[in-house]
């Protein structure tokens, strides 16, 4: 799927220039666990890092931090590397793991960060088993990296309240990494990202403090990322003239929204196609329940993969609006989600007498099936590596999970969560797609403890992660932070209710934005905080009032 996302500000019923200028919009640093000492085995290795003549010697104050492969996949264990180079991580229980290497505080001499196989790429690299005994020789080499530099300014002058950042590719997942490359200038304007491993970028230039006091662009000169220019470093490069020119702080916050959600619908398909299908596009819908949400949840990451809008229709009729945006559209092939009690025979047959013969209907046995029809249709054959699971007894979750997973390439599958043990159909869907990470939206009831221990035991399954929070918000915000190190636009819908971000998955989908659920009158301090750590242009409420208020358009926090 390739990343594209369109100016749409002429389809927002309204819009708000808003600075993010809340004290408390700060984003905090959360200290590595202090190292354990007991129980669980001990892990030892040496750290080197690359001198000016190309030797390597002993590398003081490394950051050496352990992250799960299963739970939240945080960090469990972090020390320093020592005055010899050497380290040990202690009380390390039996698991699976990836361990990163990063210089702590001022890298004057530009050594690159690396995970363990001398690798810059957290998915590639060398996964360690541990089990009942001590290992040793995880060794990790620091190279001196490439440079970029140039000017940061404002068209009055430099701008020393900005940074530069880029953010590094990995061209066999076709995601970025998790954290970015960042450098800020100095009085002057100047800058200069150290440390910087061979590869593709994206270089953005925006505010310091992540608070939106100054715009943020691309190189070259561009709002958006996916219109932006990539840039690509080799090995022992000093890149300059990478000069940029900001602008005046602050977000655009914009509503899709129509009369029901039938009409919010086609907002939001206007949003995405204001001129209709695009030549090459494949000029296709996704129709879905607008009443009922078990069949259409996993609608939203294949409609992002198709790139399509989903529409809303009752299981009986098509709206006006719906019938209205369809002829606009002229769809050559329709896909309907659901079996004829979700949307009936009648319905499909209007469809395919006014407006395309080619339909395809995905009707499982019942929700949890459906989704895998989903899954295994638009997922099969490819190079896959991702897949989310939710449940299917409620919304929340997946409805979060939809633009993620689509960041990520991957299916959502809807389970019934309340089980004990994965269902044989989806460990045979996972095994049959070759999904080697599975993430978990959703904490306990949602997905019992039980449900996700046996995809952990899954012999294919090499990472397994569960993405919750204390409430449907938090486990939104968790899932979002997790997945988008980087994103042009941010979604904002009700936690209350599906239709809208049922319908908004497939367009924060296809444009690789996350949707936070929030609540009627406020939004979060968290999300804020979200919102400038992604530097996004655009901020985008689904949905009118009173289901998201004025006080949410104006980014009132709560």
């Amino acid at each position: 799927m390739t990343r594209t996302h369109s100016t749409f500000a002429r389809r927002l019923t309204a819009m708000v220039l808003s600075p993010l200028l809340a004290a408390g919009f700060l984003i905090a640093v959360t200290a590595a666990p202090a190292n354990a000492a007991d129980g669980g085995v001990t892990l030892t290795g040496t750290v080197t890092g690359e001198a000016p003549d190309g030797s390597f010697v002993p590398e003081a104050g490394v950051s050496v931090s352990l992250y799960e492969l299963t739970g939240s996949g945080d960090i469990a264990v972090g020390v320093a590397s020592n005055a010899d180079g050497s380290f040990t991580l202690d009380g390390v229980e039996p698991g699976r793991y990836r361990l990163h290497f990063e210089r702590i505080g001022v890298n004057d001499a530009g050594l690159t960060s690396t995970w363990l196989g001398n690798t810059p790429h957290e998915a590639q690299s060398q996964i360690i088993e541990v089990g009942s005994t001590p290992i040793t020789g995880l060794d990790a080499q620091l190279e001196i990296g490439s440079t970029i530099s140039g000017v940061i300014s404002l068209a009055e002058g430099p701008q020393p309240s900005a940074a530069a950042s880029a953010f590094l590719l990995d061209h066999t997942t076709g995601e970025y990494e998790r954290w970015g490359y960042r450098a800020p200038a100095d009085a002057s304007g100047n800058y200069t990202i150290r440390g910087l491993p061979a590869g593709t970028y994206i270089l953005r230039f925006g505010d310091i403090y992540d608070q939106a006091l100054v715009s943020t662009v691309y190189w070259d000169d561009s709002e958006l990322i996916a219109a932006s220019t990539p840039v690509e470093v080799a090995a022992d490069q000093q890149l300059t003239g990478f000069d940029a020119t900001v602008g005046p702080g602050g977000v655009y916050v914009g509503r899709l929204a129509g009369a029901d959600r039938f009409a919010t619908s086609v907002e939001i398909a206007k949003a995405a196609f204001p001129s209709g299908f695009p030549e090459g596009s494949s000029r296709s819908v996704f129709i879905v329940n607008g009443l009922n949400f078990p069949d259409a949840l996993g609608a939203g990451p294949a409609a992002a993969r198709e790139g399509s809008p989903i529409l809303l229709v009752t299981p009986g009729s098509i709206p006006d609006v719906v019938k209205a945006e369809l002829t606009e559209l002229a769809p050559s092939k329709i896909y309907i989600v659901g079996g004829e009690p979700s949307v009936s025979a009648a319905v499909e047959a209007e469809l395919a007498t006014n407006y395309t013969s080619d339909i395809v209907r995905f009707a499982g046995i019942d929700r949890f099936h459906t989704s895998r029809l989903l899954a295994d249709h638009f997922w099969a054959g490819d190079d896959n590596r991702t897949a989310y699971l939710a449940t299917g007894m409620n919304f929340p979750d997946a409805l979060s999970a939809a633009p993620a997973a689509a960041n990520e390439s991957a299916p959502v599958i809807l389970v019934n969560g309340g089980l004990q043990t994965v269902d044989v159909e989806t460990k045979a869907l996972l095994g049959d797609l070759g999904i080697e990470k599975v993430v978990v939206a959703g904490g306990e009831p949602s997905v019992s403890a039980g449900l996700k221990k046996s995809i952990d035991a899954l012999p294919f399954v090499v990472e397994s992660y569960r993405r919750n929070g204390a409430d449907r918000f938090a486990t939104s915000l968790v899932t979002n932070q997790k997945s988008f190190p980087l994103a042009d636009a941010a979604f904002l819908a009700t936690g209350s209710g599906f239709p809208d971000a049922l319908a908004g998955a497939a367009l924060a989908g296809s444009w690789f934005a996350p949707i936070y659920l929030v609540g009627q009158n406020c939004v979060p301090g968290s999300v804020l905080q979200e919102i400038g750590r992604l530097h996004v242009r655009d901020v985008i409420l689904l949905g009118g009032q009173p289901t998201l208020s004025d006080n949410v358009l104006n980014l009132r926090q709560c």
